[in-house]
């Protein structure tokens, strides 16, 4: 995903929706650096799970410099030592279950990016690993396979975003805010985005 694809969706968009292409030329998306280290983004997105932005960032950047994102330093602590950092133990025993994953197999999910387009494949195949949910996949989808087209309906964040863009009283039901989001086909990523970054939030840390 390059600046010129971003730009090509933006307009695109723009034309989709008035209100979120007013939104798109008040505000600038940096460049979207695609990760390539799978385990540490599977381990950013479990971290991210249901907590602020800041409050992610915080306890990535503890585990990160407690352990340098190695499965292997990872295997080797208890529970109670990943809690200390900041995961509830839920977070710590879903971290150490995808670390023994790479362990066992460090290529185990390098074949992703060679995947369809049919994102629902890749999405099954990382559900399957203890801890990692839809949104999660969807985020790994998002800022590690850099996809353009992806929504995530149970974002809090986005909520948030959609509903003081579109002045809404209250949180419609999920199908309203879904057929919202399929308006901006075949670029809803780069629509999270600016969403995501209108509340001020950076969601490329």
């Amino acid at each position: 995903m390059d600046q010129l694809q971003i730009r090509e969706a933006e307009i695109a968009l723009s034309k989709k929706d008035k209100l979120l292409g007013e939104l798109i030329a008040r505000q600038r998306l940096p460049q979207l650096a695609v990760r390539h280290d799978y385990f540490g983004s599977l381990c950013r997105s479990i971290v991210g799970q249901q907590v602020s932005v800041a409050a992610a960032r915080a306890i990535f950047e503890r585990l990160t410099q407690k352990t340098g994102l190695t499965p292997g330093r990872i295997a080797e602590m208890s529970v109670d030592d990943i809690k200390q950092i900041g995961l509830s133990r839920s977070k710590a025993g879903y971290i150490m279950d995808l670390s023994e994953h790479f362990m066992t197999n460090p290529d185990v999910y390098n074949h992703l990016e060679h995947q369809s387009d049919e994102d629902v494949d890749v999405i099954k195949e990382l559900t399957a690993i203890k801890g990692i949910g839809v949104w999660t996949a969807q985020m790994f989808l998002i800022f590690t396979l850099g996809r353009i087209d992806v929504f995530a309906p149970d974002d809090v964040g986005l909520f948030r975003a959609m509903k003081k863009l579109y002045g809404w009283e209250s949180m419609p039901p999920k199908d309203i805010i879904l057929a919202t989001s399929l308006n901006w086909q075949p670029y809803r990523t780069i629509a999270s985005l600016h969403l995501w970054q209108s509340l001020n939030n950076d969601p490329y840390q």
